[in-house]
């Protein structure tokens, strides 16, 4: 044999290779002389080396696959690191997520934990029941993915009863242990900013708002907190019966079960209880606005504090929209609607609601969505909440809660966006006579002398006036009534109520501040600042606006006054602390309503955000930067628009007429 041969061998492709054994091969080894045969047949294959190639590809592939899951936080949860939540009704664990290009500060979250029992069962059409029984320490259950949602629409994923569960984000540092403990050993208790979600009282979830993001973009250590409540009939079913069973309102009744829940165990999971946030976007907002007035003293509603100090409300209040009496002719309406779809119309009212909790969930579920997709273009929306007298969450007239001054007084971050109502009015219209019709059939009690005045302060957009005031074009496909249509019930469903209640709020008692915003930054749907555009600028949310510098810095600006506003209740920076954004200040607000002086009408007390931005846009815009922050202040026209809709205020609550009686 050639002293540099181990002899020929035969590739799989039937080619002879050389193989040269090294000088260090030479020296004796303890592997066999066939062993040794075998992996240089190994290395020299040029099928192995595919093979191997292909697994090494394979490898990195899934390597790349688990690093894209890990940033888009869809990482399985096998491979999630955890970490450790005690509660009096049991142990927890939780994800800790790391710090990254989305994040710039490592968070740990909490999520799908019940702050109530279950809703299915004889608990359905019932008010929420706390959490009994005692806690199994020994088996820690997994919090890292969502829990359910309460039942909406026509059913669908992740859906069921079992619904009343919360999420919980806050700070993580990785010197730090895994407790809170250290978390209120580092920071001591930590403010806590609670959201309750939209959707119109019929629909959302929670998890809507990215409050990890909030948490994790926030300068201000604190804790963010979402949680789901009861929606559509289950949640909210007035009638006549639901009011002799003290059944009205059960999903305003779920979100103060969770704000009791919180009061109750802010300390465990390293909160400070006595300094609370709740925050609201549209239905929330609105729900927001009814605690005020439920919490206020003079409701009596309970003998503890209230459960939060401070209150942001985006787009909608307890003034807006309508809040009527549980026997409005609408809401009977809407309820033999339910009843029929239920197949229970010839139920005995004795009966009827023992004979809904036995039917099946996807009955109650199809029966609530069908009445509410009937009444939904209409904006006369099914199963909301309702007046439910002394005691109740909403005891009296809205307006005249709060103009009796029964009302929380505590700082108040409020305001609302220039197209409130594109995503709800009719898309198509063309004739001039749409926007008397659509609001004569939201409010009747509109008289000739109202719908005069509504045409003159909201002109035909094909007039010449009209197309002075309206410079943008409407959508491809939509009407010439669309703009005009927008612009008007914005101001009766949206920015008169928040200027409204920031009115009555301002001048009923200066210690307690108002902050009042315009969000103006235009996005790609139809091409305005719809209903809801602020949410992923205020939660710094990279996913939807990295692209965007210009809205970038809105968030850095947005983010950093909310967050500042829940934990101090002053959205500004503390002098000669440092902020990671560039802010103007945001003075408190001044009423130009009932107070006319010329300090009131050019005060600059509006924080007005992204005007001339269009990069949402997309090709449709100028890719504009726009400014991020501005103080500024209400025009005249806008001014006139809330003074005709604060005069009729009373039209869309009661029974329409300003009637404060309940029978």
């Amino acid at each position: 044999m050639d002293n540099h041969s181990l002899g020929d061998t035969e590739s799989t492709a039937g080619s002879k290779t050389k193989v040269v054994i090294t000088e260090e091969q030479k020296k004796p080894s303890k592997i066999p002389l066939w062993l040794q045969t075998q992996l240089v047949k190994i290395r020299t294959s040029r099928t192995r080396q595919a093979i191997l190639a292909f697994f090494f590809i394979v490898a990195v592939v899934l390597l790349a696959v688990l690093i894209w899951l890990e940033t888009r936080g869809h990482l399985p949860e096998i491979f999630k690191k955890t970490v450790p939540l005690e509660l009096s009704q049991g142990n927890y664990l939780g994800e800790i997520v790391p710090a990254s290009t989305k994040y710039p500060r490592s968070v740990q979250a909490f999520r799908g934990i019940p702050y109530a029992q279950s809703t299915a069962g004889d608990n359905r059409f019932r008010l929420p029941q706390p959490i009994n029984g005692t806690a199994d320490r020994s088996n820690a259950q997994r919090a890292i993915s969502f829990g359910h949602l309460c039942p909406q629409g026509s059913g669908g994923k992740n859906q069921g009863e079992d619904c009343l569960n919360f999420n919980l984000y806050r700070p993580h540092y990785q010197n730090d242990s895994n407790t809170t403990a250290a978390t209120i050993s580092r920071f001591g208790k930590l403010p806590i900013l609670i959201y309750v979600h939209g959707g119109g009282f019929n629909g959302g979830s929670g998890s809507e708002r990215k409050m990890m993001s909030f948490v994790s973009w926030s300068e201000t250590p604190l804790i963010g907190m979402s949680f789901n409540y009861r929606l559509g009939a289950l949640g909210f079913l007035p009638s006549a019966a639901a009011q002799k069973a003290g059944l009205l309102n059960l999903g305003l009744r779920d979100q103060q079960a969770f704000f009791k829940w919180v009061q109750d165990n802010a300390v465990d999971f390293g909160g400070d209880p006595n300094n609370v946030t709740i925050m609201g976007l549209s239905a929330g907002a609105h729900s927001v606005g009814h605690h005020l007035i439920s919490y206020s003293p003079a409701n009596k509603l309970t003998s503890s504090p209230p459960p939060f100090q401070r209150a942001i409300i985006e787009s909608g209040g307890s003034l807006a929209r309508a809040t009527f009496v549980p026997t409005h002719p609408l809401h009977e309406q809407q309820f033999q609607q339910f009843l029929t779809a239920a197949g229970l119309n010839d139920t005995a009212e004795e009966q009827l609601f023992d004979e809904l909790r036995a039917l099946p969930l996807d009955k109650i579920a199809n029966a609530s969505n069908t009445v509410w997709r009937r009444w939904e273009g209409s904006l006369r929306w099914a199963f909301q909440p309702v007046i439910d007298g002394p005691g109740g969450i909403i005891p009296d007239l809205p307006s005249q809660s709060w103009k009796k001054g029964n009302v929380m007084r505590i700082p108040i971050l409020t305001g609302f966006n220039t197209n409130e109502g594109a995503i709800f009015v009719p898309q198509h219209a063309n004739n001039a006579s749409a926007m008397d019709n659509l609001l004569s059939s939201i409010v009747p009690a509109l008289n000739k002398t109202d719908l005069s005045t509504l045409d003159t302060m909201y002109p035909d957009p094909t007039t010449t006036v009209g197309e002075k005031l309206y410079v943008y074009q409407p959508p491809s496909g939509y009407g010439t009534q669309f703009w005009r249509l927008d612009d008007s019930y914005a101001h009766y469903a949206y920015i008169c109520p928040v200027l409204q209640a920031a009115d009555l709020a301002s001048n009923a008692n200066e210690s307690q501040p108002i902050y009042t915003y315009h969000y103006a930054a235009r996005s790609n749907n139809h091409g305005g600042a719809d209903h809801g555009d602020e949410t992923p600028v205020v939660t710094h949310d990279m996913d939807a606006i990295g692209n965007y510098p210009g809205v970038v810095a809105m968030a850095d600006a947005m983010n950093g006054y909310w967050a500042r506003f829940a934990a101090t209740g002053d959205p500004n920076p503390k002098a000669g602390t440092a902020s990671n954004s560039t802010t103007v200040t945001w003075a408190k607000f001044i009423s130009p309503f009932e107070n006319t002086t010329a300090t009131a009408e050019t005060a600059n007390t509006i924080a007005l955000f992204g005007e001339g931005n269009d990069e949402r846009m997309g090709a449709r815009g100028r890719q504009n930067k726009g400014i991020a922050v501005q103080a500024s202040n209400l025009t005249e026209r806008v001014r006139t628009e809330c003074q005709f809709w604060f005069d009729r205020v009373t039209l869309s609550e009661g029974w329409g007429n300003g009637s404060t009686s309940i029978t």
